[in-house]
């Protein structure tokens, strides 16, 4: 480059309406070519300048998903769960059943569903607007294991299960007791206290 046609990196912001910073950062990345002067300082040729599109401020703006894309998303909560088969067919099973009935258990659907937007690639922000939470609910949401919250609402279901066959075992029992005798048991009475 000619020093003729070189602008120095300080103008060069001025122009562009960014820090000089910002253009240190663009040159060391190779995004803009840059020659350094004799006491260390940056020069941009003008025609590279004017050719050069303005940064932008802040963060890119998110990219929006269709209805589709989300509903597609729910594929994506397999890639979470391990690959152990004794459980893997329960836990889809469940997953399935959160899709279909997300009130049954809101916080386990809330949970699933920051997990597999996070996955699809929304930001937190995002995720919070779909699923009517607060941004940091959603961080904290993604930060939390889904194979550990299905596990364990698959093992209170189980426990669940075996006390409700527990006691029609001891219900059908004391019926089928009461039948042989051929006597109903008569409930207990017991008088109300009075206070004193």
């Amino acid at each position: 480059m000619a020093t003729l046609k070189c602008v120095k990196l300080d103008k060069a912001a001025r122009r562009l309406g960014c820090h000089v910073e910002t253009l240190r950062v663009h040159i060391r990345t190779g995004r803009l070519r840059a020659i350094r002067g004799p006491h260390g300082a940056y020069w941009v040729d003008a025609e590279d300048l004017a050719s050069y599109p303005r940064p932008r401020r802040g963060w890119p703006a998110p990219e929006e998903f269709s209805e589709e894309d989300l509903e597609r998303s729910w594929s994506l909560v397999e890639g979470v769960l391990p690959k152990a088969k004794a459980w893997r067919h329960r836990e889809l099973a469940l997953v399935d059943e959160l899709r279909a009935h997300p009130d049954r258990n809101l916080r386990l659907y809330r949970l699933v569903s920051a997990h597999r937007l996070s996955r699809l690639g929304l930001t937190y922000n995002q995720i919070a607007r779909e699923l009517g939470i607060t941004s940091r609910h959603a961080r904290r949401l993604n930060a939390a294991s889904v194979f550990l919250a299905l596990r364990r609402e698959l093992v209170r279901r189980d426990r669940a299960q075996k006390r409700a066959d527990l006691m029609a075992a001891r219900r059908t029992a004391w019926e089928s007791a009461e039948m042989r005798q051929g006597v109903r048991r008569r409930r207990a009475w017991w008088p109300v206290r009075r206070r004193a």
